[in-house]
């Protein structure tokens, strides 16, 4: 195992502050990560269901609501892996208890999934579901800085993350959190949201394949609440997601 492919099982393993002890890391290459990763957390099979990533049984039909719904604005909406383990506890960390400086590993992470994932159909712009920073609103903008991260550790710029400000799409007030929350109560929280999403210059958006990215999913309402933003704000062509963890049906 490499130097790099080490530190990463390390963190993710012990969520250990010590994120820079090897000497490749952030440099080395970044599909070192994600298959370093993979031996560590659980990621979605051919199994998994087409429309929102989630863990089936064999022959399993997805029970998600929006996967069944004929309004569904997002197309596809892809995990990294399942919020389980070593991913989970990561995550609430960075999200949570202000430890930011997952946000390199994460921005990792995302950046080698694309190139494994999306190099033949690549998105014409990569946002994030935004953060409201401010009063009720979260302390510091963990989707866009793992966005930023990954913009950072994309040496080539090949992929189009929006850093621009303001962003494409922009969150203008506090909204109803919607963690672990029941469907219909999420429902109610993706009616709210669309009333505080803004696309400020929709020239960007116009006719692109935009991929939203987010941390975690759980029934996928607030994504398709952001798709359908950019598709009648911004007058995308298509909208997918990719999440960092697809959070498991409690069984």
């Amino acid at each position: 195992m490499s130097a790099l492919a080490a530190t990463v099982v390390d963190v993710l393993l012990s969520v250990v502050p010590h994120r820079h002890t090897c000497g490749n890391f952030p440099d080395g290459p970044v599909r070192a990560c994600l298959a370093c990763a993979s031996s560590q957390l659980t990621r979605p099979g051919p199994g998994s269901c087409p429309v929102c990533a989630q863990r089936l049984a064999h022959s399993e039909l997805c029970r998600n609501e929006l996967c069944r719904n004929p309004g569904r604005r997002i197309s596809r909406i892809h995990a990294i892996g399942y919020q389980t383990g070593p991913l989970r506890r990561a995550i609430n960390s960075y999200k949570y208890r202000g430890d930011g400086t997952w946000s390199a590993v994460f921005g990792r992470l995302l950046l080698a999934w694309l190139e494994e994932n999306m190099a033949a159909d690549p998105p014409g712009l990569i946002v994030v579901n935004p953060t409201f920073i401010g009063p009720a609103g979260l302390e510091f903008g963990h989707t866009e800085a793992v966005l930023a991260a990954a913009a950072r550790a994309d040496g080539c710029s090949r992929w189009p993350f929006d850093t621009a400000s303001p962003a494409a799409i922009i969150k203008t007030r506090a909204t109803l959190k919607s963690a672990d929350g029941q469907a219909w109560s999420k429902r109610a929280t993706g009616q709210e949201l669309r009333q505080a999403l803004h696309v400020p210059k929709p020239g960007r958006i116009a006719g692109k394949f935009v991929l939203v990215y987010d941390d975690v999913c759980a029934t996928g309402t607030q994504l398709d609440v952001v798709a359908g933003c950019l598709l009648d704000h911004g007058d995308a062509a298509r909208v997918e997601a990719v999440v960092l963890a697809r959070a498991p049906w409690r069984r």
